[in-house]
């Protein structure tokens, strides 16, 4: 094995250039950037002057939406509808939910979860080391606030995998949301 010679006092200085030239490179693309930036602010104060002048025309007015007609307003109270339902969805405690489903069960795999606010219930599916590790998921869910009541709608053992887990799909009634 060859020895290791460690230089600690280098003979050659680094070219100081280099890093002169990258500075005054930096400096000239700051300064076009500066320019762009300074011909983008005045093309935009040119074109809100224009729009100004355009709603100070006299012949300019707002425009006066027509009457809805029968099919349009239907059109209109179903959007309104579905932005209730969203906004439904959007106020439920989520992170409540995935916290207790999350949190319980450490001998537990989540597959899937499929909540249905319309029914107030949550499908959960999963694969347990074993049917205690299941049954005890379930005790700890139906133990947690979120939940009115849990209830193991299926469950399958698994015997070509040579551990045997129990593949389950519970369904969880929510508190709070009305089916």
């Amino acid at each position: 094995m060859r020895a290791l010679q460690l230089d600690f006092q280098r003979t050659y200085k680094p070219a100081p250039w280099l890093g002169l030239g990258v500075l005054v490179a930096a400096l000239v693309a700051l300064a076009a950037m500066a320019g762009y930036y300074q011909t983008l602010n005045e093309q935009i104060r040119y074109w809100q002057d224009k729009a100004d002048q355009v709603t100070r025309l006299p012949g300019h007015r707002a425009a006066v939406s027509p009457p809805l007609t029968q099919q349009a307003a239907r059109a209109q109270m179903l959007e309104v509808k579905q932005a209730n339902r969203v906004v439904r969805q959007l106020g439920q405690p989520w992170n409540a939910l995935f916290n207790a489903v999350e949190s319980s069960g450490k001998e537990v795999a989540l597959l899937s979860l499929e909540p249905d606010l319309q029914k107030g219930m949550v499908t959960i599916g999963g694969e347990a080391k074993d049917f205690d590790a299941l049954l005890n998921y379930v005790k700890e869910l139906s133990a947690r606030e979120v939940f009115a009541s849990v209830m193991l709608q299926n469950h399958q053992i698994q015997r070509e995998i040579a551990e045997k887990p129990v593949r389950f799909s519970l369904i969880a009634h929510l508190k709070g949301v009305a089916p």
